[in-house]
């Protein structure tokens, strides 16, 4: 009797070890299962309506084009000295007449002023124009005894500028005559000026170790004005039809850069890139987008913020 329900009891335990192992198979079978299916998700942000009416999230499709490298520098807008001209006194004298004034516009051949001169048998030597343009600089006052070679005016024409940039030594491999450009002046914050390069230096300036370089610029509006501050880009590359997304699609995560891809109108799937080229506010991609894919340009860090968050809760 003892012998017979001992042989049941280990029956019992043999059954329920079984039973055991049996559910702890299960359930590691339903932890692998379900793994997947949390790996599709987890770099993906899903956001409610009402979310999205709290938040600003902004999307636009990745998109091919040019891109620049450029040089930065400062520079500063002067007279083109080509088209710029003085005009002097050729005898001694007394000036008696000036007929223009700063900012007057001449032609070539006006009679731009009068100088009394014995040398000339009472018969005044007329002061004429080489050039058109526009007086910037007038250095006479009539009753003036002027000499020879006395200058009396500058004309310079205004419809073409220089701008002279002074290129930091490490840069100055990378520029050479003929390329393009371009230049901001605080005047005008929003717009960019188009020139090319028309001169290298070859003197260095032994205290700023820059060297200057000739930027020659249209001006025929006029609103480049001798004197201003420039911020100047030279280009010195372009890469050719290339992935590019704005500056602020992209977010640091450890040594990575990240985009947010839009899936409908809630879902948002964390992207991995890698990037090259940058100017100004476009950033070059060139792994881990397709053109077309719609990423979000603006609102990437609050999807970033929440996407950690979830991963906080997990652990």
């Amino acid at each position: 009797m003892t012998h017979s329900k001992q042989r049941v009891g280990f029956a019992i335990f043999i059954v329920l070890l079984l039973a055991g192992l049996g559910g702890c198979g299960k359930k590691d079978n339903d932890e692998t299962a379900a793994t997947p299916a949390k790996k599709q998700e987890e770099n993906v942000v899903l956001l409610t309506k009402d979310n999205l009416q709290l938040i600003t999230i902004k999307s636009e499709p990745v998109k091919r084009e040019d891109l620049e490298t450029t040089i930065k520098a400062a520079g500063r807008v002067s007279e083109n000295a080509n088209k710029t001209a003085k005009v002097a006194s050729t005898l001694e004298g007394r000036l008696i007449k000036l007929s223009y004034d700063l900012q007057d516009q001449v032609k070539a051949g006006d009679v731009m002023g009068l100088v009394q001169t014995p040398e000339l048998l009472g018969k005044a030597l007329e002061l004429k124009a080489p050039i058109d343009g526009v007086v910037v600089e007038r250095k006479s006052t009539v009753g003036e005894l002027v000499g020879k070679d006395t200058q009396i005016y500058t004309i310079s024409d205004p419809t073409n500028r220089w701008v002279l940039a002074q290129i930091k030594e490490r840069d100055i491999g990378a520029v050479e005559v003929g390329q393009k450009a371009t230049f901001a002046v605080i005047a005008y914050p929003n717009e960019w000026f188009v020139g090319d390069v028309v001169r290298v230096g070859d003197r260095l300036d032994e205290t700023s170790r820059t060297l200057e370089v000739r930027i020659e610029a249209s001006n025929a509006d006029g609103r480049l004005k001798a004197g201003m501050f420039a911020d100047v880009e030279i280009t010195t590359q372009v890469a050719k039809n290339v992935l590019v997304v704005p500056e602020g699609a992209l977010q640091s995560e450890e040594d990575q850069q990240i985009v947010f891809v839009a899936i409908g109108d809630t879902r948002f799937e964390k992207r991995v890139v890698r990037t090259g080229v940058r100017h100004r506010s476009e950033v070059q991609v060139l792994d881990g987008l397709k053109e077309g894919e719609k990423i979000v340009s603006e609102g990437s860090f609050i999807l970033k913020s929440e996407l950690l968050k979830g991963e906080l809760k997990e652990d």
